[in-house]
């Protein structure tokens, strides 16, 4: 299992993506047939969550995701249940 590294995190005002390496990633032309000749190769970043309205809880997930989940159990859980539903499972307070 693969940790999550702080750093490798990317928020946009709205999506909050991971761009570091894990085990089972694809790379943007298998997902993407007919990306960009310049993301051929290049690992897909994953979708870790949406923050609607402007609301900025994004750097407590980053903190807890890095404590105690591992890259490839939140994706699983995320893509079985909502980003949400997740967190829950894993033990994310919510304030």
């Amino acid at each position: 299992m693969t940790a999550f590294v702080k750093e490798k995190f990317t928020w946009d005002g709205m999506y909050l993506m991971y761009e570091g390496l894990y085990d089972g990633q694809p790379t943007m032309d298998e997902v993407h047939p007919d990306c960009h000749p310049s993301w051929v190769g290049e690992p897909k970043p994953a979708f870790i969550a949406r923050f609607k309205y402007g609301r900025k809880p994004y750097k407590s997930w980053i903190n807890f995701l890095v404590k105690k989940s591992s890259v490839e159990g939140y994706l699983k859980l995320a893509e079985e249940h909502s980003p949400l539903e997740a967190m829950d499972l894993l033990g994310f307070k919510r304030k």
